[in-house]
């Protein structure tokens, strides 16, 4: 592998590092590499959205971008959720090699399009047996109309033209998450043109929130990010069933 590599990791709305921490663990124990973590204004484990804007937290995406780009020779940008929004934004205008998209919030859930989800009975049940709604619910306090407007104007904002990206892309979406419907990141790899993407069965948004779905996206992260690694499974990780689409 030739070339200094530097990988650029962005969390998602309302979230913060913790969102990301255990692969960025995983896969700097394994490799070195530079890298960027920023954490957006008003995010974090405490959050603040009285005098932040949408402009503010992208701001400080491509801030950490630029600051990255100017130690390495190759960029590679990990974003989750609206994270992966604005690394996809990053990468329709800026020199990026390597797009790992988690979850990206392509669209977000409106009530009026549940059908949207294309959840199964049995897939719903899996969900809330996860209890991932309690981390969501325990940011929900926390924000007020303003703070949601934020992040829906600046989604629109930074909705990137899918066919103007150049960067080899896998996306990597969990078939049960309820915030952003795994239909918008079928449709987005359609239209990108070095795009693959990887649906998790029984994945909730918050890949992190369990041992086995983290362990997955460690392994699907690694083989894409670090190709030259030869021990991957190829269809099944840690006895998840992964649905590849090229």
């Amino acid at each position: 592998m030739s070339g200094k590599i530097g990988v650029l990791f962005l969390h998602g709305y309302t979230g913060g590092r913790y969102e990301l921490e255990p692969l960025f663990r995983y896969l700097k124990s394994r490799y070195d590499f530079e890298y960027e973590f920023p954490v957006y204004p008003g995010h974090g484990h405490h959050l603040d959205f009285n005098s932040v804007t949408g402009d503010d937290w992208y701001e400080e995406a491509h801030e950490a971008y630029e600051a990255l780009s100017r130690k390495v020779d190759k960029v590679y940008i990990v974003g989750f959720s609206m994270g992966g929004l604005f690394a996809s934004h990053i990468a329709q205008y800026d020199q990026v090699d390597k797009l790992l998209l988690i979850a990206p919030a392509f669209e977000y859930t409106h009530i009026n399009r549940l059908s949207r989800l294309n959840l199964r009975p049995e897939g719903l049940g899996e969900h809330f047996k996860l209890k991932t709604m309690d981390v969501v619910r325990s940011r929900l306090t926390k924000l007020s109309l303003q703070a949601f407007n934020e992040f829906r104007g600046i989604v629109d904002a930074k909705m990137p033209d899918y066919g103007k990206i150049e960067a080899e892309t896998l996306i990597v979406h969990g078939k049960i998450d309820l915030l952003v419907p795994y239909m918008s990141s079928v449709e987005a790899q359609k239209k990108m043109k070095n795009c693959r993407l990887e649906l998790v069965e029984d994945a909730p948004h918050i890949m992190s929130y369990t041992e086995e779905h983290q362990h997955t996206l460690n392994i699907i992260a690694e083989r894409f990010l670090f190709p030259e690694r030869k021990e991957f499974l190829s269809n099944c990780v840690n006895g998840v069933s992964i649905e590849k689409l090229y």
